[in-house]
């Protein structure tokens, strides 16, 4: 009986551990969306994207008693998206290979992130508020991802966005950091989002070949995210609602 209640302390411990790193992340990317609405608080963009990448892969990490292989190469590119981020911000955007890397580290980074978190979420056996804003910061996660890859794109191939065109909007041209224009990259954060979402206002179009790719699978990912999720959702809810009736069922007996 004493094995059990430590192994009970522990288990809630660990998923109260879980939930403040749901907690967390949603808060990182609400503080980054909320952001590009407001042109005053853009710098925290960056911050917040830089805050992201940390949490999931140095953070998330703190709690284990051994790491796998897996896991160290997990924080090598967690750190290495973080180095690729600052090198793309404070480039000028006439240096078009300085997005080459943030493009694949924060792409691989991203779609392994989402892979663990949909299997941490699989494994929880309660519908709780932490496993909802864990469901919820991953959504969020996609698209604030799926912005930063089609902004490092632009810098890379420019006029992929109509009718964006930074490089004549700005007077210092494509001397200009990535840090200079970001008022002009949360338009494109919100397409991103409008892709995710299977929106299409139309009023932003991709027009080049790699950036309507990026559009399209950004629109496969968010619903196909919602169905895997919507999925897991579910079947815990099912089987804790199968659960109380069991207990409840044993306790007439």
């Amino acid at each position: 009986a004493w094995r059990n209640a430590l192994k009970m302390k522990s288990d809630r411990s660990k998923r109260r551990h879980r939930e403040k790193i749901y907690e967390l992340l949603l808060g990182l990317c609400v503080v980054v969306l909320v952001s590009f609405a407001f042109p005053r608080l853009s710098w925290i963009g960056p911050l917040g994207y830089g805050l992201i990448a940390l949490l999931l892969t140095q953070l998330v990490m703190i709690r284990k008693e051994t790491l796998t292989l897996g896991d160290r190469l997990y924080q090598l590119l967690g750190l290495g998206a973080l180095s690729a981020l600052l090198l793309w911000q404070i480039t000028p955007i006439r240096w078009v290979v300085s997005g080459v890397p943030l493009v694949l580290t924060w792409s691989v980074l991203v779609g392994w992130s989402v892979i663990r978190l949909v299997e941490r979420l699989s494994q929880e056996r309660r519908v709780t508020a932490g496993l909802l804003m864990g469901a919820a910061a991953g959504y969020l996660l996609l698209g604030l991802t799926a912005g930063l890859v089609m902004s490092a794109v632009e810098t890379i191939q420019p006029g992929s966005f109509a009718p964006l065109n930074m490089l004549q909007e700005s007077a210092s041209g494509p001397n200009a950091s990535v840090l200079m224009k970001l008022n002009d990259f949360s338009q494109i954060n919100y397409f991103a989002f409008i892709c995710l979402t299977t929106v299409g206002f139309g009023d932003i179009q991709p027009v080049l070949p790699v950036s309507r790719m990026l559009a399209v699978i950004t629109g496969i990912i968010g619903p196909l995210y919602l169905a895997v999720v919507m999925g897991v959702l579910i079947g815990r809810y099912t089987n804790q609602v199968e659960e109380k009736d069991i207990f409840k069922h044993e306790d007439r007996r």
